[in-house]
């Protein structure tokens, strides 16, 4: 680690904090990474109940460009990532769907053990007017990002703000179950992906896929049924969704359960731009999947460019 005291600053250890990160350090540059949670990797993230280990966020990736693709074939060679399967359902397509390894979140924790940074878990940061930085960027969910600034008097011109205020996410609901059995009627590699399903997006056997000692049960709920049931209570839920799992899937006695609610699970559109920049002294980057491509390719990318941008300004 350099002993370079940071001059940037980078608020969230998602994908995009981590790339943020990992760029900067190939750019010489050193960062402070603070995360609220108590892992890095963002919504590529996992959970624990008992002796059950879930990946209860991004439940896969792809690789489309050349220079993901190269990174995170390098993470593979270091045992952080493999290919978890080569499409879902009776005729797959084929291509490739990386998984972490043990879980989602290794590949943010990959890229920040590659940086210089300096990471802080457990740390949120309610006011960027207390960080000596000279450049700041932001990568949680804009909604999120844009309070901080402004609660910080750090507020994005008009013109952006506008913009920013724009973007709206889908939600999802994240069911967790811990079974007593093994699970049946799963496909071989533990995953079920229902693009066509009113009401379920995706099912996923923790233990087939091999993140968990012991059966434990994604499952996402749909955007549209999220939002039907979203100020429902966790026992609706639960209920609903295991009666619905069990339409494609032998559920069997569920053990222990959990529910989390991503409320900014992915954005309805995305702006064009990879990152936006505004003000000096600090310079701050807003960045993440809502820039120039979602899911986690494109919040890789979004990380890449915020910094190279913040490392311009401060050059």
């Amino acid at each position: 680690m350099s002993n370079a005291s940071p001059q940037i600053t980078i608020i969230g250890a998602g994908i995009t904090g981590a790339a943020a990160a990992y760029r900067l350090s190939q750019l010489g540059v050193a960062a402070d990474v603070y995360e609220t949670g108590s892992n890095a990797g963002g919504r590529m993230a996992r959970s624990q109940l008992g002796e059950a280990v879930f990946d209860h966020g991004a439940q896969f990736f792809t690789t489309r460009g050349n220079e993901f693709r190269t990174l995170v074939e390098a993470a593979e060679t270091e045992g952080a990532t493999r290919v978890w399967t080569r499409g879902f359902g009776e005729a797959p397509d084929g291509y490739e769907r990386w998984r972490g390894v043990p879980d989602m979140t290794a590949l943010a924790a990959w890229l920040l053990a590659k940086s210089e940074a300096r990471v802080y878990l457990e740390s949120p940061v309610v006011d960027l007017g207390q960080l000596s930085a000279s450049g700041i960027i932001l990568t949680p969910p804009i909604p999120v990002s844009v309070s901080l600034a402004r609660d910080s008097g750090l507020e994005p011109p008009s013109g952006l703000m506008g913009r920013l205020e724009a973007v709206q996410y889908k939600r999802t609901i994240a069911v967790l179950l811990v079974l007593k059995g093994s699970l049946r009627g799963m496909p071989a590699d533990g995953g079920i992906q229902l693009s066509d399903d009113r009401d379920l997006a995706f099912i996923t056997d923790n233990y087939q896929k091999g993140v968990s000692s012991r059966p434990a049960l994604t499952i996402h709920l749909s955007n549209d049924a999220s939002l039907d049931l979203w100020d429902q209570t966790d026992e609706t839920i639960m209920n609903f969704a295991i009666a619905r799992a069990r339409s494609w899937v032998e559920v069997g006695d569920v053990v222990d359960q959990s529910i989390t609610r991503w409320r900014y699970a992915g954005p309805v559109e995305v702006l064009p731009e990879s990152s936006a920049t505004w003000g000096q002294e600090p310079s701050l980057v807003i960045a993440g999947e809502a820039f120039n491509g979602p899911k986690v390719e494109g919040a890789f990318n979004s990380g890449i460019d915020a910094a190279n941008r913040v490392a311009e300004i401060l050059s």
